[in-house]
């Protein structure tokens, strides 16, 4: 099967270097990447696959995608061309995520599937706002659209539900879906201020380009209505859930959590009531025996409450671009195997 990357960014980037560690499981699998295209970096395509070690050595040498030079590799001057006139089989969509408008990812993936192309995102903004829309298209067309790497980063998530726990109806949702704001109250229970806990986590790389995306809990969210969508069948309104970040976190609050036995968390809740779903994503104080309330770092996990076997908890030590890749990587793999 052959992918295209759209975005070779810091989880594109991580992707590429995957595809070159696990060479033996992607070459078994008979995967191979054909092209890669970038925004302002070039593109460059090659039916018969890129060597990415190369792409990448290019790409660090030169600052340019389109640099690298081997036999049949095309350099493309339009993105556009190779989304909708090449030849792939997979669209692996990887560009910034927006949390207003979901563009360009929306737009990129739409045209993926109206060519009868499956594909795999990372996009959390577009994936939150458009996530209706995209999987009925996908449906109808017949292809799949797998998206496990939009809130859990490398942990399993959706794959776990659409696997591993079939009839089973998820009545409540818990969850620590933002690693940078999990690094930051961390950090403060050391003994840091909040501007010195956030200038570490963006040093380390890890926070959106943007850190209040993090920090207001808009990424939480946008995560937040996606299992809402997908696990629970929610029809999600953000603008009426109660949003509140930890902008406003401070040494005193951190504290006050210690003091009570506890630890403070940004908790995302989705609660099924009836006919109703609410969300909510706010700091909360934990309890020590609360099966999050130990993640600490870039750690994130959830907690689900299930009709049939009650609690399952999962958890992943990171929420970086090397675990992102690895679902991106997982859920290629799972369109090879059917």
């Amino acid at each position: 099967m052959k992918v295209l990357l759209f975005g070779c960014g810091r989880v594109g980037r991580a992707f590429c270097e995957l595809l070159g560690r696990k060479r033996d499981v992607v070459e078994s699998a008979s995967i191979s990447l054909v092209g890669v295209a970038t925004r302002s970096r070039g593109c460059v395509f090659n039916s018969h696959g890129i060597d990415v070690d190369r792409l990448l050595q290019w790409e660090a040498l030169t600052g340019r995608i389109d640099a690298l030079e081997s036999e049949g590799t095309l350099v493309i001057s339009d993105a556009n061309e190779m989304l909708e006139d090449l030849d792939y089989d997979i669209l692996v969509e990887c560009t910034p995520s927006d949390f207003e408008i979901g563009e360009p990812a929306r737009s990129i993936m739409k045209k993926a599937i109206k060519r009868g192309k499956h594909v795999v995102t990372a996009n959390t903004g577009a994936m939150s706002l458009h996530f209706d829309e995209l999987t009925r298209e996908s449906l109808e067309i017949g292809v799949k659209l797998l998206y496990e790497a939009t809130v859990l980063s490398g942990t399993p998530l959706f794959s776990l539900v659409r696997h591993g726990l079939p009839g089973c109806c998820i009545r409540r949702f818990e969850g620590i879906l933002n690693g940078t704001c999990n690094f930051v109250l961390t950090v403060m229970g050391m003994g840091s201020t909040f501007d010195e806990a956030l200038l570490e986590a963006q040093r380390r790389g890890l926070s959106e380009q943007n850190p209040w995306v993090d920090i207001d809990g808009l990424e939480a969210a946008a995560k937040t209505a996606i299992v809402a969508r997908s696990l629970m069948s929610a029809n999600v309104d953000l603008k009426q859930a109660s949003i509140k970040g930890i902008r406003n976190i401070t040494a005193q609050n951190i504290e006050e959590a210690k003091r009570r036995g506890g630890k403070l968390k940004l908790l995302s809740r989705i609660e099924a009531n009836s006919n109703e779903i609410h969300i909510s994503v706010s700091p909360e104080i934990l309890s020590l025996n609360h099966p999050l309330a130990h993640l600490e770092g870039f750690s994130i996990g959830a907690l689900l409450l299930t009709d049939v076997i009650g609690e399952i908890c999962i958890s992943g030590s990171g929420s970086g671009p090397k675990e992102t890749s690895y679902s991106l990587l997982k859920d290629v793999l799972s369109l090879r195997e059917g």
